[in-house]
């Protein structure tokens, strides 16, 4: 039996730094968003609906 390291699972090498990024992106983006609509109105005093 042969681990990841199988021809058959080559593409998993180029495309896994692609998805890390891409996550990394959409948590980040979702994150700020979430700072700047919530929180910062949240501490200036404003109502958040």
């Amino acid at each position: 039996m042969t681990g990841l390291a199988n021809s058959q699972y080559q593409w998993f090498w180029w495309i896994a730094p692609i998805l890390v990024v891409s996550a990394l992106g959409v948590i980040a983006a979702l994150s700020g968003g979430y700072v700047r609509k919530v929180l910062i109105p949240r501490v200036k005093g404003r109502r958040v609906d």
